[in-house]
């Protein structure tokens, strides 16, 4: 019995084995909600309330069985709320972030929350409480940097591991960063287009410093991010990631309290967008996208769409749109289609939020188009390159929109088939703009011109001046005006020419070998140019220039990564003060110049300090040889057998001169026949 109770399982363990995990009953409500602001309907009308309520809902999720309920009140009319259940959790979300806010008629909002938020409210106790407000804590000055007493500029540097900040204040010695972190950001670092915010790259998202002591100010998560974009006031930022949900490619967030504004899906797998994707007006009100024959202009308020002359939010339908970009001062948008079948190609300007179009010009035969608007918004630039009849050739031409007169007259600067175009750029705060060109036959040999639009209103363009053999392929315009660098980034040249627009006369010359970037700093009184690691391996690092092309700083560092300018946010003085100002620039300058003559004063009494430290520390050193000299006396008498070698009476001088004669010759000239006349000529 004994061996037969051995041989037999262990029952109760078996079973225990095979029991499933006990269910866990779910008492929780996050599949249903409550819908609020309903109309208060009669018996008789319940049925047509429940179907509309019905197929509105379906659209979002499966609705479970007996999943909606109108409550009534003991008449049996209903009571303007509404629960409805659905078989999903998550879609029970998505309808509360859909139907909220939703419009049924003229008087009737929907109000849209789960019903989990009713033990939330319960919970709050009806006895009124003393509210204690928490301890104020000031926030940071995000533009403390503009009150330097110097009027200094700051610029980003990132090298190596390494990110730093630094002030420009060129000539004085033993400068350090400001502020500086290792590993600070994963990829690249961005300044906000008004320089309050540095943006930091991370796998999970993206960071937004600032104020006097760098602190984080935002943080912003979206895994994977690759590309921001921030809008022109700072108000709000553009997140993009190839990574995870595709519906939620593009996040819109706000940067003063970092709530998400809404997501975006991104392209499909053959679609291609042009960075940036999202395209801000002038004053953040609006966000444009472009779409399939038209475009997407959501109001930055609502992140709803733009509403039509119908009160009706829908797009803008332009059939074959190609791009699209905002003027920088105004509300205008300036777009172009391509030619399709017999239609011609066209550009459009139009004013929003009305949809007005302002003007429009056809053109045939285009090969490539790009617009550029003016920096203070007067004129826009369409730079068309057209097929010849044969179409084998393309010459360029410039169609010239002047936005300032009445009916934006639209001016045409044709070039020769000969042409090419090689770079272009307005001046920012005047009427003139550069461009770059070359024969088709000897593209080596580059010229560069300045054009002039005369004035904002009613001018003429006409050409200042070209300037011939000049080895450049860039421009870049002093932000101040007046003042254009001409650069050479191809290659490894690095040739640089400062020329004054207003003499049209070259005022500087320089070589930056390697050459890779150049950017102006935001006041136009220095420039810097800069050699990247992306471009090169080697000779990395930078110079910054003054203004009329004198260098004042060199530095090297291993793999430059970046250098950025950190931008300013507008002047706020009215333009009368700014005129005023200019006007008594001499007066102004008078200060600074005995500033900097005092500057220079230190510096040079630094110097006279730091030399006469090293001639003392060598007077030092002297003595201290001859002291060491002196005590090695007797050591050394003692090496030379008892002579001392110190004592110069010892020794007798004898001087010795041995001369040498090696030869000896004398030769008489004598006199020709002829006489020779003193002052004869």
């Amino acid at each position: 019995a004994l061996s037969h109770a051995a041989a037999m399982p262990d029952e109760p363990d078996e079973e225990i084995d095979d029991l499933e995990e006990e269910p866990q009953l779910d008492t929780s409500f996050k599949q249903t909600i409550v819908v609020d602001g309903l109309p208060v309907v009669p018996e008789e009308k319940h049925e047509k309330l429940l179907n509309l309520l019905r197929k509105f809902f379906s659209q979002v999720g499966t609705i479970a069985e007996d999943g909606l309920n109108l409550p009534k009140d003991e008449s049996g009319a209903t009571l303007g709320f509404a629960f409805v259940q659905f078989e999903a959790e998550d879609k029970a979300a998505e309808a509360i972030r859909k139907a909220n806010g939703y419009k049924l008629d003229k008087s009737h909002t929907f109000i849209v929350n789960s019903f989990e938020d009713y033990f939330k409210y319960m919970a709050i106790s009806d006895q009124d409480k003393s509210f204690v407000p928490p301890a104020y804590v000031p926030r940071e000055n995000l533009h403390a940097w503009l009150l330097d007493p110097d009027a200094r500029d700051q610029y980003v540097l990132r090298y190596n591991d390494e990110t730093e900040i630094w002030y420009n204040a060129p000539g004085k010695p033993d400068q350090a960063p400001e502020y500086s972190k290792k590993h600070w950001s994963e990829r690249l670092v961005c300044w906000s287009p008004r320089g309050a915010y540095l943006a930091t790259f991370h796998r999970l998202g993206v960071q937004l410093w600032g104020g006097a002591s760098w602190s984080r100010q935002l943080k912003l998560s979206h895994g994977g991010v690759r590309l921001i974009n921030f809008s022109p006031c700072e108000r709000f930022l553009v997140t993009w990631s190839p990574e995870g949900d595709s519906k939620e490619a593009f996040i819109i967030w706000d940067t003063q309290t970092g709530a998400k504004c809404r997501a975006f899906p991104g392209a499909g797998e053959e679609e291609v967008e042009d960075w940036p994707v999202f395209r801000w007006s002038h004053d953040d009100q609006f966000v444009a996208r472009l779409g399939v024959d038209c475009i997407y202009v959501y109001e930055s308020a609502t992140m709803k769409l733009l509403k039509d002359k119908n009160d009706k939010r829908s797009s803008i339908k332009v059939d074959g749109v190609r791009q699209f970009l905002w003027s920088p001062t105004d509300n205008y948008m300036s777009l172009w289609i391509p030619e399709h079948l017999n239609n011609p190609a066209k550009v459009i300007l139009m004013e929003l939020p009305s949809r007005v179009e302002l003007r429009q010009k056809n053109l045939f035969q285009v090969a490539h188009l790009h617009m550029t608007w003016h920096d203070q918004g007067h004129f826009l630039c369409v730079k068309v390159d057209k097929h010849s009849k044969s179409k084998r050739t393309l010459n360029s031409a410039f169609e010239l929109f002047r936005l300032r007169d009445k009916g934006v007259p639209i001016e045409v600067q044709e070039f020769s088939k000969d042409q090419s175009i090689f770079a272009f750029a307005w001046e920012p705060t005047g009427i003139r703009f550069a461009l770059v060109h070359a024969d088709a036959t000897n593209a080596n040999r580059t010229d560069v011109s300045i054009y002039s639009m005369g004035s904002r209103c009613n001018g003429r363009v006409s050409l200042l001046k070209t300037f011939e053999r000049k080895p450049c392929n860039a421009l870049f315009w002093s932000p101040a005006g007046g003042i254009l660098l001409l650069a050479n980034l191809k290659g490894t040249g690095g040739n640089l020419e400062w020329v004054d627009a207003n003499t049209t006369q070259t005022i500087g010359e320089a070589e930056h070998f390697m050459c890779s970037n150049v950017e102006w700093d935001p006041t136009g009184r220095f420039v810097t140019t800069s050699v990247s690691h992306w471009r090169h391996q080697m000779e990395n690092g930078f110079n910054i220039w003054t203004s009329h092309g004198r260098q004042i700083e060199h530095k090297r560092f291993d793999k430059l990564h970046q250098l950025l300018w950190r931008p300013r946010p507008p002047s706020l003085l009215p333009d009368a003060k700014e005129k005023e100002i200019r006007k008594n620039l001499r007066d102004y300058s008078r200060k600074y110049e005995a500033e900097d003559a005092k500057l220079m004063t230190m510096l040079k009494g630094d110097e006279l300090k730091a030399r006469q430290e090293k001639q003392r520390a060598f007077e030092e050193f002297l003595r201290s040889k001859v002291d060491e000299y002196k005590a090695a006396r007797q050591m050394r008498i003692d090496l030379r057998g008892g002579v001392e070698s110190d004592n110069e009476s010892a020794y007798t001088l004898i001087e010795e001169q041995e001369e040498e004669e090696l030869e000896y010759k004398e030769e008489v000239v004598g006199l020709a026949n002829d006489d020779v006349e003193i002052g004869d000529d």
